[in-house]
């Protein structure tokens, strides 16, 4: 046992590390709430329901946009009559912490134009949403009612309200543009995009798994919000970042006590790029000293991890320190994802061979070893599972792309 007054026994205070027997009862006990909400009974985990099966790219053209958490991305895109996808003209832009509805849409507006040839007919727009929707189908174009927003930002006038419809109707009174919108969240698109694969997850400024499910696994009152939709399969959006079960670290509450959004989304907050530098500012006073620098991003608590941080003065000393408190952060994150996918496999009975998951997002494919740390964590929980990650060249834009020039689902 290290010395309480050690760094490292202030460390393990203050942002423990799970052992092997608490990362497996936190696997059961994922997969018992989200039976629990696909039962319709009390659960941390939404599982909210998406009137979408397995559906394949058919030939058509249009403008599918990615709304992220920090970033956004548009494409024109172009699908051929054999199914392949093409994207063109993608161009990247930045999401303001903080706007309103009109400021999104004028943002989402002006990119779209940037992308399309023709400003009168620029085809079906999708809209891929990293925030939690309530979906709706309505003449076989998918919406999405935004619920809540996350990750500490917000969209003022926008939540509550219809994103796809809203979208569509400030085209049309503003361009004269008539098309159809279509939104789905962003892990939804992943899935859909994945060619069939059974689970994909958005790890980067947010948390979040999406999976199939069969329609004989979810209660028939659960089932309801589903009017019309009568496939066997269906999407499940887990919202996983709201998973409450894993005990509560010292940090997390420090930071979760000043975000937007306390009390929830608490899986996230140990997970997720929005938030991991705020765990390390949280306790850097007590396991570094009061002058080591304040963080503004998660890309630099990667770098002091790596070693390539800029290290000046007396902070050069905390150098090794500061490296080690980023590492746990790091570790931490990847044990909640671990339990997260395990909770998954055991739900759809895969607990052996290889089992292939797409996932999307900067702090999973960007983290130095990030893929490896979950890939041990999953070993230490699951020893005979071997998930295969996969990174799809477009992400969710291929699913917003199939979903846009799909009329009926």
């Amino acid at each position: 046992m290290p010395d309480p007054e050690s760094f490292n026994g202030k460390l393990n205070k203050l942002l423990p590390l799970l052992n092997q027997n608490d990362l497996l009862k936190a696997a059961r006990l994922f997969k018992i709430d989200l039976i629990a909400a696909l039962s319709n009974q009390q659960s941390s985990l939404p599982t909210i329901l998406n009137p979408v099966n397995k559906i394949y790219p058919r030939k058509g053209s249009g403008i599918a946009i990615s709304v992220g958490g920090t970033y956004g991305y548009v494409s024109y895109f172009n699908i051929t009559q054999k199914g392949i996808i093409r994207f063109f003209n993608r161009k990247k832009f930045d999401i303001p912490l903080m706007l309103t509805k009109k400021e999104l849409f004028d943002l989402l507006a002006k990119e779209l134009f940037f992308v399309a040839k023709n400003k009168t007919e620029i085809g079906p727009v999708g809209i891929s949403f990293a925030y939690a929707l309530q979906p709706l189908l309505h003449q076989g174009v998918l919406d999405g009612k935004l619920l809540e927003m996350s990750k500490d930002r917000n969209i003022k006038g926008l939540v509550g309200e219809m994103v796809g419809w809203e979208f569509r109707q400030f085209l049309r009174s503003k361009y004269n543009i008539k098309t159809k919108v279509s939104v789905a969240n962003d892990a939804i698109s992943l899935l859909i995009g994945g060619g069939g694969i059974e689970v994909a997850g958005v790890i980067g400024t947010g948390l979040n798994f999406v999976y199939w499910e069969k329609r004989s696994a979810i209660a028939p009152m659960k089932l309801n919000c589903l009017f019309g939709f009568s496939q066997n399969e269906v999407a499940v959006n887990i919202e996983a970042s709201n998973f409450n079960k894993i005990p509560a670290t010292t940090l997390r509450e420090k930071v979760d006590k000043k975000s937007i959004d306390s009390g929830s989304a608490l899986a996230e907050k140990e997970v997720s790029g929005a938030y991991l530098y705020k765990i390390f500012n949280a306790g850097k006073d007590e396991l570094l000293g009061k002058n080591f620098p304040t963080l503004n991003s998660t890309d630099q608590l990667d770098s002091i991890r790596t070693g390539s941080y800029d290290f000046s003065g007396e902070n050069k000393n905390s150098a090794g320190d500061a490296a080690n408190f980023a590492d746990r952060i790091f570790q931490r994150s990847a044990q909640i994802v671990a339990i997260e996918l395990c909770g998954i496999f055991l739900k759809l009975k895969k607990s052996k061979g290889l089992i292939p998951v797409i996932i999307d997002g900067g702090l999973f494919w960007n983290v130095k070893n990030y893929p490896a740390l979950v890939n041990l964590y999953v070993n230490m929980i699951m020893p005979e599972a071997i998930p295969s990650f996969t990174r799809l060249f477009g992400s969710s834009r291929r699913g917003i792309a199939i979903l846009a020039v799909n009329q009926n689902f």
